[in-house]
């Protein structure tokens, strides 16, 4: 498949089908992610994969903590949220949760998560290119000090996306976007800055 084919054809999908994605597509999925571009090598990016049971633990560690941080009548909402959740969890056979290294100040940190988002973007295209339906999620569950714990994510380090991973289940989608042409600005000698 062209670049250009799986950059205009990618969608966020939102229903899956429950059939398994091998851990070889994903691994090509994540061999595609550490091309991304990083400023001076850091490669600050690191990926949780998570398949079969480990979707439902998962679940089962935000419950815990979204119905621990409630109080009196918010256990009920924070319930139902967690319900939610568990089926937002459950929907896609895989889940890649993306996280971003922190650097030694607040410049390379920006950077470092810039770089963890191209990343997650050659995710997506790349499961595009093998067949693969997908989503990027940014659900604060992912940044719950019991989600992190249980997915050894180290200190300092920063969700960027939960990319759901799986075989499309619902109907076409229609995209569109605006062109680019609406949102640029061209700067040149014959249109100069100020």
């Amino acid at each position: 498949m062209l670049i250009e084919e799986a950059i205009r054809n990618r969608a966020s999908i939102k229903v899956f089908s429950m059939e398994e994605v091998s851990a070889d597509l994903i691994e090509r999925c994540l061999d595609a992610a550490v091309w991304a571009p990083n400023h001076h090598m850091t490669e600050p990016w690191s990926f949780r994969v998570l398949t079969g049971d480990a979707r439902e633990m998962l679940a089962r560690v935000a419950k815990d903590e979204m119905v621990r941080r409630a109080t009196g009548l918010d256990v009920a909402v924070a319930q139902a949220k967690a319900f939610k959740e568990r089926q937002k969890l459950l929907s896609a056979p895989a889940i890649v949760a993306v996280y971003s290294d922190a650097g030694p100040d607040e410049k390379t940190t920006r950077e470092n998560f810039a770089a963890s988002a191209a990343a997650a973007q050659n995710i997506l295209l790349m499961a595009q290119s093998l067949g693969l339906a997908s989503i990027w999620r940014t659900s604060a569950t992912y940044e719950y000090p019991g989600v992190r714990q249980a997915l050894k994510v180290p200190e300092g380090s920063t969700f960027v996306g939960a990319l759901f991973l799986g075989y499309s289940a619902q109907r076409e989608v229609r995209r569109r976007r605006t062109p680019a042409a609406e949102k640029t600005l061209w700067i040149t000698e014959d249109n100069p800055l100020a």
